[in-house]
Order: C-alpha cells, then structure tokens, then sequence
C-alpha cells in the first residue's frame, strides 16, 4: 500500500450504485468488533500470518498481515493493515475453485452479509456493491471489479483522526516512465 492508496481508503467514498444501508448490530471478523481488533487478538484467533509485510519506507508505522483460508470452494485472502500498532482496516478478497466469483456466488455472500447485520435483503439491491455502517460509525463494504471484495474500515473517533492527520495530503506528481520507454518498441 502506498501512501497514496491509504489516503484513497480512510477518505473511501461509495460508488454510486452502492446500497447504502446501516445496522444496529457492530460489524465483527469472527466474533471481534472491528474496533476492537488488536494484533494479539488477531493471532489468538487466526494464528500465525501466513505473510506479513512491514510497510514502513512507504508508511510510518504501516504493518500488514495476510492470511489465507477456505470453506467449501469459497477461497479468502485477508489483508489486516495495522497504523502504529491499531487496526484500522480489512480487504477480504473472495474467490472459488473456479477462480472467478460467479454472480450467484456474490448473490450468496452479500445475502449473508445482509442476514447477518439484519439489514435489507438482497432482493433490494440494484448491483453487487453495498455498503453497511454500523451504529459505532465501522463500514463494511463490497467492491466488484477483477475480483470481489468485503472491506472493513475502521470507524468512530479512530477513522475521524486518522482523516484529520491526512486531510491535506497531496500525491506526488507521477512520471510517465512506462510511455517513454515503450515507445521504442511501438
């Protein structure tokens, strides 16, 4: 994650199609609130990572946990980003077996998704893409591109500051390195 990307996720906004619904139930990873999601917690229930990455050239204080697992032929790779030692927020990409989520396979994970936080049903839903807050201001969202995701971001007074410190980032200018040198074999 660059610096850049963590700006993009604490600053995440919905697409449009999103459905936008709230819960009075607290968004959880197993049975932790994602505000309460600490790095012991997080080895007490699912053990050793099976990688982990110290992204501090690219972000002071940014460590990164990856896990993998499987029920049925659901495949789930998490990535659990830690910001001076506190979670702030989980992408969870789901695939199959068969490698690409199917549209009944998505039907399925977002019905549970909406089951479990007893919000509307899928039935109401226009896309793939929702999103849910939860009474403590956590957000669960899906995104659907290449692949299909449920994301958790931290919310409440945590996300607030975290907002605060990087409300005046601006990216650094890009330079179109790859252009320039793929022109010679154009």
């Amino acid at each position: 994650m660059s610096m850049e990307n963590l700006v993009d996720t604490i600053f995440y906004e919905p697409e449009e199609e999103t459905a936008l619904r709230e819960s009075s139930k607290v968004l959880v990873f197993g049975k932790i609130p994602i505000q309460e999601i600490t790095e012991d917690r997080l080895l007490d229930v699912m053990d050793k990572s099976d990688f982990t990455i110290d992204n501090n050239d690219n972000i002071p204080g940014h460590k990164v946990y990856f896990y993998r697992d499987t029920a049925g032929y659901y495949k789930f790779l998490f990535q659990f980003h830690f910001l001076n030692g506190k979670f702030f927020f989980l992408k969870n990409k789901i695939s199959s077996s068969a490698s690409v989520v199917s549209a009944e396979d998505k039907t399925k994970v977002i019905t549970q998704l909406t089951t479990k936080y007893q919000v509307d049903d899928r039935e109401n839903l226009n896309s793939f893409l929702i999103q849910i807050t939860d009474s403590k201001g956590n957000i669960a969202y899906t995104t659907d591109s290449v692949y299909f995701y449920i994301n958790y971001l931290r919310g409440g007074e945590f996300l607030k500051n975290l907002r605060d410190k990087y409300r005046d980032f601006e990216p650094e200018e890009k330079v179109d390195e790859f252009g320039e040198s793929l022109d010679k074999y154009l």
